[in-house]
């Protein structure tokens, strides 16, 4: 009984891998009970567990948080143009990534807004060193140009005037700070505990 069972069951087998659509008995079954009868001989003849697999849905059910309302923009782009005057930390460009570097008197943040580290006019320039880069600088003057050249020192503002009076320019010569005047103090007493020490070490050798 047991070998018709298992030659059953490789027939029944073997006909549902060419037609599921063929009775095991030959139409002498109901279509539906054959097919169960093939069922569940099929999983008596594979070995081990029965894997049952479920495919889950891969789209959310709901929206999250940040679609229900329109973020605001983030006012990208150029501040200021072309000859524009700026003051020491305004901003003059704000971008997503490096298209416009700093140039002279410029700086760039850690979000690549580029902004001016002294107060001027703004200047969108190419340099000959970088002909890929698009520059964006700070000139010191009106009617400065930039690039300035390579091989010249940069300008710098010192934030000094010339003093016309005599009197008041040789008063400014000879000012010291208090910290600069302590520290010339404190120099001379160095200087005259060393010659003190060099005399006294005379005198013994003698």
């Amino acid at each position: 009984m047991s070998f018709a069972r298992e030659l059953l069951g490789l027939l029944a087998f073997g006909a549902s891998a060419v037609s599921r659509n063929v009775s095991i008995t030959g139409g002498m079954l109901p279509h539906c009970v054959a097919k169960s009868v093939r069922n569940h001989l099929s999983s008596q003849l594979q070995p081990g567990p029965q894997l049952q697999f479920v495919r889950f849905a891969t789209k959310k059910a709901a929206s999250s948080r940040t679609n229900d309302y329109n973020s605001k923009g983030k006012r990208l782009g150029l501040k200021k143009a072309e000859g524009s005057e700026v003051k020491t930390g305004q901003i003059i460009f704000r971008q997503r990534g490096t298209k416009w570097f700093p140039g002279e008197n410029a700086s760039i943040g850690r979000d690549h807004t580029v902004f001016a580290l002294e107060p001027g006019f703004v200047r969108y320039y190419r340099d000959p060193f970088h002909p890929e880069r698009r520059l964006i600088g700070v000139a010191l003057y009106q009617d400065m140009r930039l690039p300035t050249s390579h091989w010249q020192p940069r300008l710098r503002r010192f934030g000094r005037l010339p003093i016309s009076d005599p009197a008041e320019a040789e008063k400014e010569r000879t000012r010291i700070s208090r910290k600069e005047y302590y520290g010339w103090l404190k120099k001379e007493e160095q200087m005259a505990k060393r010659l003190a020490d060099r005399k006294k070490g005379g005198t013994q050798s003698e």
